[in-house]
């Protein structure tokens, strides 16, 4: 059965059309896949990235408490190296705290007050210059090391020179107080 010509056209017609209309709702549908993966990646990194921050303000709340703790019993240099150390303390926690703000969490608050304990899990009493001296560069080597140890779990890379500039500041900081403390102050080719 053959068709009219002015029939064969509308049908051509019509087969064209449902073809184009196919080829713009899949354009349109991978258009929205792709817009809706791309949001998932931006939304994902989100709150991981700022639980980390989170984990490193609360670092920071500590590290400015240390030296509050220690501050009594330090004089001279020591005491003012200590207190541009909790300067710069203070200059990490705002720049982490605005940056949870940006990923839209809720930076963590300071403690009311903090007990710190050595390595074997007993309360700290620093009672003389060089003890506080000792237990800052314990801080300062930890979070050295915990910012490092952060880098890789980091999903947006816009962080990576956040974190590792508070990373190599806190490497600074453990430097100057072994020196403080007659001390080698880069004790290791590689950092572990």
């Amino acid at each position: 059965m053959t068709m009219p010509p002015e029939v064969g056209e509308s049908v051509r017609k019509l087969v064209a059309s449902r073809r184009a209309a196919l080829r713009l709702g899949l354009a349109a549908g991978a258009g929205a896949c792709a817009s809706a993966l791309a949001t998932a990646g931006q939304r994902s990194p989100r709150p991981a990235d700022a639980a980390l921050l989170n984990a490193a303000l609360a670092l920071e709340h500590q590290a400015i408490a240390a030296y509050d703790a220690g501050a009594g019993l330090l004089k001279g240099d020591a005491l003012e190296l200590a207190r541009h150390f909790q300067s710069q303390h203070r200059a990490h926690r705002d720049l982490l705290a605005e940056e949870v703000r940006k990923l839209g969490g809720a930076p963590v608050v300071a403690l009311a007050s903090y007990a710190f304990k050595g390595k074997d899990g007993a309360p700290v009493e620093l009672k003389t210059a060089e003890e506080a001296l000792v237990f800052a560069l314990g801080l300062e080597a930890g979070a050295a090391s915990a910012y490092l140890g952060w880098l890789p779990q980091l999903a947006s890379k816009a962080m990576l020179p956040i974190i590792a500039g508070i990373a190599c500041d806190e490497s600074q900081h453990a430097a100057a107080i072994r020196l403080l403390l007659k001390q080698q102050p880069a004790p290791e080719a590689v950092v572990k």
